[in-house]
């Protein structure tokens, strides 16, 4: 029986990540609101994996310096956070946004996984074995516990409760990104208290990134019994209690006496305010009223930082993004043609300098910051290349010589959303797409409009860093991300193309087969359109420590932020 990390690390990505940073400051930061992790630990640092390309053959910055050790953590204190999104709801099996980094906190998972270096943490597990490509046996610590809190009272987690929870995740209606386990996942046992396994269909290769992602958290049953949901209220066996709760205004999160991971957390409470407002979330850190700055930072806003005494800041190619969707299922973009008119119809480059203040990068299906797995600038040239003449003429072969009108259903809530919606518009015109928007709140456009993929023509929406190919890429799937395609699209080869690459164990093999599924998606001008990929800002105070942006999908399961005094 072989050890998960001989044989998944080695296997399953033999190509490493790169964690090479970018503009950067020191090594420690808080990264923006809508980012959902961070750190990982390290089993396999063999000298011979093999580096990932630079993103592309542009002037990307330098790398930072070499961090130096932080000074000797310190206990208590309440790191004072903020969030420009309005948090739809806590429960994590339904919560895909800034929600779940309250979830991190408060329950436990099985384990926690690093995308960036393809490496796990034991959390809930005390080991991992892979008697098979498709077998996972993972044995369960004896110490863990929930909260000391009714209804649970700080019983013992068992493998019932990986179990209870999975399943759960798995058959919630309102749950998203179930797929590994709707799909991919052949059957999940509790063997006994300390030992549960999970067996896939076939050879999958972010199994183990599935089982350790942010919404894969270890819920007790009684508390979904006795509230109905998790949707308001939390119970879990993580690293903070949630102490108090207010929908689009507060959360106050303190410190767990008993928990399992001695010396953790470090800071005696962790609060986070809801300023919907970005200017003035930037005006309360800048203020000195939060700690780690939450507002989505442009170059400007970075630059307007750095002469502030004691902050901490830096850069890298962001993971997040702004996409135009379109419903390729009706008139007229089910017309490849028209397709290709819209991605020939935006240059990219009015959105690398009128959001980016000319800091990005032009984007295929994968951002940037995906950068052993995305194309270069010089590959995606001939897809993001405007073209008004060419545009024009092949919306007159497919019909549209003197255009359309396009309602575009977007939200109001997300100024962010306003602002690529607005360069759209206004690029579109100048091929004769008479573009207008439909704005609505953000839950209401979430929940009934883009989730449900009933947005009529077209919607204009921003990302959650995507750590990994597998969603970006499964949202041009038959099948979507586990619900239907949100765009009506269906093209066999596609799928096939991102089937493929999922059951590649093999770092470089996968690697191969992700960019030809990128191509396949380019080619067909699929309906989901990514605007430009755009460069994360990061600041926080010098009194942060043990936090760290450039380890991406981590940090949130590291719990190892202090405040220095």
């Amino acid at each position: 029986m072989k050890k998960v990390n001989n044989y998944w690390l080695r296997k399953a990505a033999s190509s490493r990540l790169s964690r090479r940073r970018f503009v950067g400051g020191a090594a420690m930061a808080g990264a923006g609101a809508t980012s959902l992790a961070l750190v990982g630990c390290g089993n396999d640092d063999d000298d011979d994996d093999v580096a990932p390309p630079p993103p592309d053959d542009d002037d990307n910055g330098e790398p930072a310096p070499t961090p130096t050790p932080d000074d000797e953590p310190q206990d208590g204190g309440t790191l004072r956070t903020g969030t420009f999104l309005d948090v739809l709801g806590i429960d994590p099996h339904i919560e895909v946004s800034v929600g779940l980094t309250t979830a991190q906190r408060v329950y436990t998972y099985l384990i926690g996984f690093d995308n960036v270096n393809n490496e796990y943490k034991n959390l809930l597990a005390s080991g991992v074995e892979q008697p098979s490509e498709t077998e996972f046996v993972f044995t369960l610590r004896d110490d863990v516990r929930f909260h000391d809190i009714a209804p649970v009272n700080g019983r013992q987690v068992t493998a019932e409760d990986v179990l209870y929870s999975f399943e759960r995740f798995r058959d919630l209606p309102e749950a998203q990104n179930n797929d590994f386990f709707r799909f991919f996942t052949d059957s999940m046992e509790a063997i006994d208290d300390q030992t549960f396994r999970l067996t896939t269909v076939m050879p999958y290769a972010e199994s183990l990134a599935e089982i350790g992602g942010s919404q894969k958290a270890i819920v007790p049953r009684e508390a979904v019994e006795e509230w109905g949901d998790l949707s308001a209220d939390a119970i879990g066996a993580g690293p903070y209690i949630l102490e108090e709760y207010v929908r689009g205004e507060r959360e106050v999160l303190v410190r767990n006496p008993d928990y399992f991971e001695e010396g953790l957390p470090r800071l005696d409470a962790w609060n986070r305010q809801v300023i919907l407002d970005m200017s003035s979330l930037l005006q309360a850190y800048e203020g000195d009223q939060l700690d780690i700055n939450g507002a989505l930072l442009n170059k400007l806003d970075f630059e307007g930082l750095e002469p502030l005494p004691d902050r901490v800041s830096g850069s890298m190619p962001a993971l997040h993004y702004g996409s135009l969707g379109l419903n390729a299922s009706m008139e007229p973009f089910n017309d490849p043609r028209v397709r290709r008119a819209m991605y020939l119809a935006l240059d990219r480059n009015i959105f690398v300098n009128l959001l980016g203040f000319g800091d990005g990068f032009h984007m295929g299906p994968l951002s940037a910051g995906l950068e052993f797995w995305s194309l270069s600038q010089e590959e995606l040239a001939p897809y993001t290349t405007p073209n008004y003449e060419e545009a024009r003429a092949l919306l007159a072969e497919a019909g549209y010589e003197d255009g359309f009108d396009l309602p575009i259903e977007t939200s109001a809530g997300v100024q962010l959303y306003i602002d690529h919606a607005e360069i759209v518009v206004d690029e579109l015109a100048k091929v004769g797409v008479r573009a207008t928007l439909e704005l609505s709140d953000l839950s209401t456009y979430l929940s009934t409009k883009l989730f449900a993929g009933d947005f009529g023509p077209a919607t204009i929406f921003t990302h959650n860093p995507y750590e990994t190919p597998k969603i970006p890429l499964g949202f041009y799937h038959k099948d979507g991300i586990g619900g239907g395609s949100w765009f009506g699209y269906d093209n066999p080869d596609v799928t096939a193309a991102i089937d493929a690459q999922i059951m590649e164990l093999d770092g470089e093999a996968r690697r191969e087969k992700v960019r030809e599924a990128q191509f396949l998606i380019l080619d067909d001008w699929a309906p989901l359109i990514n605007l430009y990929s755009p460069v994360a800002y990061w600041s926080h105070h010098e009194r942060v420590g043990g936090w760290d942006p450039s380890f991406r999908g981590f940090q949130n399961f590291r719990y190892t932020e202090y405040l220095r005094s």
